[in-house]
């Protein structure tokens, strides 16, 4: 949100001298008389608004219910403000009684596992949370995050930073710093946090369910019995295996940059005690780390996931990079890039070693996020050829949340890669070289083609561009709005000034592997925007045709000023009724004007007309806003502020004052960024205004 208030914060700072601070009405043409701000989650087919009746002077705001329970909203108070959309958002899609359990984990949570904990749970599939639950591995997320900052205390090439904590609140987060050598130097570097928390804390490594695994069956299991693979993999060994913790004892650097050397810091070390652990013998596949582990052999799959769940566990951030159309999996590494790593044969920094090193023509390669989302990394593995998916409906709309699956034979399992359409109804991929592709998309409009797959690419060439238009035989959702004209003499008294910003959107869809339902943030997000009188209003909320004044399509952000041309009652919405599966996050400011009534100046004597809660300014403030209201009569007067889950902040005043109008200074130097909301309350009348804090 800070990012589009800072000209307000510059154009508050010119107008707190000259409105409601003093019984002056200075000259200037517009006085402000209310203002609001949000911040909201979206979800498709939803929309909210802002309602102006001139009747009051204010501004009105109706948001969708969040979704989330007492105790959920709570917790979400607890988090990160950088967190906060993508918890508020999985909690959400929970059961209000898993809600509260996942919730009370971070209630009870302590620093300075506090911002791990709410990842773990911001991050973590639905259906895995729901898993985790019946299997009764909750307590697995706290013992990953302690087990992190336990092993962290002896390795000596990282060091785990945390930057402000849960008291302090804001945008407080943890990162690593690392030691590495380059070209006989020793640098040292911090991990950027969302590679941090992704690759290093999350506890679901690919196809696994986070929980206590027995080693003898692979089953889930209560300790003693059963263990978590990052304290499992770092203390303990089976007879005649070397105890990984004792393997890492002393090392300095990270890795060394040498590509292919086992001679390479912890990288070389875990390649070692890789390979040193494990045969490479076929076996059935286990997803489990700990009981592979205990198996000692496995093909290539097992490999990458044992690899990944002990790099994790040396605080070497890690991922399981998959090769379907050539039934491989191996690793990659981060070291700020990713960098392609498989322990069996001692392949580091050498991904073009398959293609064309093995003569392996690769059609397509993707990494593997803990929330089943996977990203595509083709380009480093092989000469790559661009294909650019369009998804459009019978009319030509795009369609949102649409899934491509491309097959190359020959593959195994569902295909060689996927993807997922943005609100443009487009998705690009890389793909090999020297590959025939075909595709099938799966939307909520239905299928293409209607059975099978379709041929896309025959011998595909590197440095080629081809195009896929696909038409689905459903309709998108549409809004049917006429631009709307100004009567012929539009009243001048009112106008409104916002600026709004969306800075992300978020993209659902169902892994194919594991059939988890990931969330992965897109930015930037878009949103429709327009403004109507009553009558219209009613005729869009009634399904039917309706105009509207500055009507906005598609947009990402933007400023807009509107002069209310009646004395109606009027609309300000933003709608996402033309996603079928996005989710927008909207932050937005609004404040209201009232045009001067030519009066110079009010008399110290003056008495308001009315009773009224002006509200605060500026809006949003800084550490410090002046409250201002007024009184027609002589009152009895409370003026309180509270939090955004009703909780009473403080008492500004409390005592009886004469007719008038008045102002009052909070310094909101205890409390975190948020939205308050201040409370007048007299013996004839109740009035709330909502304040937005930044600091």
């Amino acid at each position: 949100m800070k990012s589009i208030l800072k000209a307000f914060f510059r154009f508050g700072a010119l107008l707190s001298i000259c409105c409601f601070l003093s019984p002056i009405t200075l000259l200037a043409q517009w006085q402000l008389v209310d203002s609001t701000s949000f911040q909201v989650r979206l979800a498709a087919d939803s929309n909210c608004f802002i309602t102006f009746n001139p009747g009051d002077d204010s501004l009105e705001v109706t948001l969708p219910e969040r979704g989330l329970s007492e105790t959920a909203l709570l917790a979400l108070e607890k988090a990160p403000d950088w967190l906060k959309p993508a918890l508020g958002d999985n909690l959400a899609r929970l059961a209000t009684g898993l809600q509260d359990t996942y919730a009370a984990i971070i209630l009870n949570s302590t620093d300075p596992f506090v911002d791990e904990l709410c990842f773990e749970i911001a991050q973590l599939a639905p259906r895995t949370l729901r898993d985790m639950e019946r299997w009764e591995a909750l307590e697995v997320l706290t013992e990953n995050v302690a087990s992190l900052y336990s092993i962290d205390n002896f390795l000596e090439y990282a060091d785990i930073l945390d930057y402000g904590n849960s008291s302090q609140g804001g945008d407080y987060y943890s990162t690593v710093s690392y030691r590495v050598e380059e070209e006989g130097d020793t640098l040292e570097f911090e991990l950027p946090k969302e590679i941090y928390y992704w690759y290093l804390v999350h506890p679901k490594i690919h196809k696994e369910l986070p929980a206590y695994i027995d080693p003898n069956t692979g089953n889930p299991s209560w300790p003693p019995y059963g263990f978590f693979w990052r304290d499992y993999l770092m203390n303990y060994a089976d007879g005649g295996y070397p105890l990984l913790k004792d393997m890492l004892e002393g090392v300095e650097t990270l890795w060394n940059n040498i590509p292919d050397n086992i001679e390479n810091g912890a990288v070389g070390v875990l390649t070692a005690w890789v390979d040193s652990v494990m045969d490479f013998i076929s076996y059935p596949h286990h997803d489990q780390p700990v009981r592979i582990y205990h198996l000692h052999i496995g093909t290539c799959s097992v490999h990458s996931y044992l690899t990944s769940a002990a790099a994790r566990a040396a605080l070497i951030p890690a991922t399981v990079t998959v090769m379907y159309s050539n039934d491989h999996k191996v690793n990659e590494f981060w070291e700020r890039r990713w960098i392609s790593w498989e322990p069996v044969g001692i392949h580091i920094d050498n991904p073009r070693c398959y293609d064309p090193g093995w003569g392996w023509d690769i059609a397509a390669v993707f990494n593997w996020k803990g929330n089943g989302f996977i990203w595509d990394v083709t380009e480093r593995y092989t000469e790559v050829c661009t294909l650019k998916v369009t998804i459009t409906d019978a009319g030509g709309s795009p369609v949102d949340g649409a899934r491509i699956k491309l097959h190359s034979a020959p593959c195994v399992a569902w295909g060689a890669t996927a993807g997922w359409t943005i609100e443009t109804g487009e998705k690009q991929f890389l793909l090999g070289d020297s590959r025939d592709f075909t595709g099938r998309v799966d939307s909520e409009l239905g299928g293409y083609p209607p059975s099978g797959m379709e041929q896309i690419i025959t011998g595909s060439q590197p440095g080629a561009v081809y195009t896929w238009e696909v038409t689905l035989p459903g309709d998108m959702p549409q809004l049917e709005i006429l631009p709307d004209t100004l009567p012929e003499n539009p009243r001048d008294e009112f106008k409104i000034e916002l600026e709004f910003e969306l800075p992300s959107e978020i993209l659902y869809g169902d892994n194919l592997d594991d059939n988890d339902s990931f969330s992965e943030f897109v930015s930037p997000g878009q949103i429709d925007l327009f403004i109507c009188d009553q009558a219209n209003f009613d005729d869009y909320i009634a399904g039917s045709e309706f105009k509207a004044f500055e009507i906005n399509r598609g947009v990402p952000q933007g400023t807009l000023e509107f002069v209310f041309p009646t004395d109606d009652v009027w609309y300000l919405v933003f709608s996402n009724e033309k996603s079928t599966v996005l989710t927008q996050q909207l932050e937005m400011v609004a404040y209201l004007y009232q045009k001067s009534t030519g009066v110079a100046e009010r008399e110290e004597s003056e008495i308001p007309q009315s009773f009224k809660l002006v509200g605060n300014y500026p809006n949003p403030f800084n550490s410090q806003t002046t409250i201002s209201y007024q009184l027609p009569v002589n009152s009895e007067v409370k003026l309180e502020l509270y939090n955004l889950l009703g909780q009473k902040i403080t008492t500004l005043v409390d005592e009886r004052q004469e007719a008038g109008y008045r102002s009052v200074i909070w310094e909101a130097t205890a409390v975190s960024s948020g939205i308050y909301f201040c409370k007048l309350t007299t013996e004839e009348f109740v009035q709330t205004k909502r304040m937005l804090l930044i600091q």
